[in-house]
């Protein structure tokens, strides 16, 4: 997300102050084509090099991010003899809303053809996550739901394309996307609310569990749209049958027992990831209010779906020893058809004063 923040700052730098020297009678620019960046954001300054007339603009909002992931994977290769199978994973992201903001810019080559350019990123947060079942069946409940923070979520997107007019009110865009969601999974809690990472202590015992995940979706997105501009509103989708989609969830559990008498460790890695393309569709509307000649206020919304099915992995390992002579390293790899889906939704205002 840091870069993400670097563009926006550097998009900020760059345009706001030209914008300030020439900002007299900005023209009405038909707009951004529907992606990461609303059609009329508040200018930050219009300015021209040599026949080329650039507009930056800039806006904040709040945006509502679903996520789910399936992998149903169940292995028994790496588990100890007396215990149950390993679980499949069933990720589903909770109480993930975020405030965003964006920068963009865009230059008009000719009447009918503009390049664009577009940063987007949240304030990073907490959320939550579900999983369906824990791991290894270890604790109170077996396979019962298992509830995790999802700490530091952070999501942004890095997009640029190109827009044609076909007719003077509309316009045809192609473009491509870099977009990344990541968070992790800490904490873990069972159906019943109780802690999973513990120590427990008793005279002359100790046993420790620890589990926790990283979570990371990327994607690229090579896609095409249309955009039409009205007297006061703009309007854009935008729709993509190749968005490829990278998921790695490494999950680390680690379990110590340790007495006078025995002890025991276990470490174990499971790496779920999936490598495949499917589909995006992305629509979004944009109104404006005007209270003055010079001040005007602009209502947006978007919505966005990404869907993707194909085959996903898992990667096991573990270590496991006890002191009387037990002592093993086992690896897997089992494969299945995974899901991924998320879709994003999001509003915001954007205050514009011409000046």
């Amino acid at each position: 997300m840091g870069r993400a923040f670097c563009v926006l700052a550097v998009l900020f730098g760059l345009f706001s102050w030209p914008g300030t020297a020439v900002g007299q009678n900005f023209e009405q620019v038909p707009g951004f084509p529907g992606a990461s960046i609303s059609p009329s954001f508040p200018r930050l300054g219009s300015f021209n090099i040599g026949d080329m007339r650039f507009t930056a603009v800039a806006r904040v909002g709040y945006q509502w991010i679903g996520l789910n992931f399936n992998l149903p994977t169940l292995s028994t290769l790496t588990q100890i003899p007396w215990r149950p199978p390993s679980a499949p994973i069933d990720i589903q992201l909770r109480d993930a809303g975020v405030w965003t903001g964006a920068a963009g810019v865009e230059g008009r080559l000719a009447p009918w053809l503009s390049l664009f350019a577009n940063a987007e990123a949240n304030a990073k947060k907490d959320a939550g996550a579900v999983t369906s079942e824990e791991p290894l069946h270890l604790f109170r409940g077996g396979g019962a739901a298992y509830r995790w923070n999802a700490s530091g979520l952070e999501w942004w997107a890095l997009e640029g394309g190109i827009a044609v007019n076909v007719v003077e009110t509309a316009a045809l865009v192609a473009g491509l996307r870099r977009d990344h969601l990541s968070f992790d999974l800490d904490e873990p809690r069972d159906y019943q609310g109780n802690p999973i990472n513990q120590v427990y202590s008793f005279p002359g015992r100790l046993i420790t569990f620890s589990n926790a995940a990283d979570c990371q979706f990327k994607l690229w997105v090579p896609y095409v749209g249309l955009r039409v501009v009205g007297p006061n509103y703009r309007a854009s989708v935008i729709w993509s049958p190749f968005a490829d989609a990278a998921v790695k969830i490494p999950d680390r559990f680690l379990h110590n027992d340790f007495s006078e008498e025995v002890f025991d460790l276990e470490h174990v890695e499971w790496r779920y990831s999936m490598f495949q393309a499917g589909g995006l569709f992305e629509g979004q509307f944009e109104y404006d209010v005007r209270f003055s000649s010079n001040l005007f206020v602009s209502v947006w919304a978007k919505g966005s779906w990404l869907g993707v099915r194909g085959t996903g992995n898992l990667d096991q390992n573990q270590d496991y020893f006890i002191s009387w002579g037990y002592a093993t390293n086992r690896q897997s790899h089992q494969s299945a058809t995974a899901t991924l889906s998320r879709t994003l939704i999001a509003v915001g205002l954007s205050a514009v004063l011409e000046f």
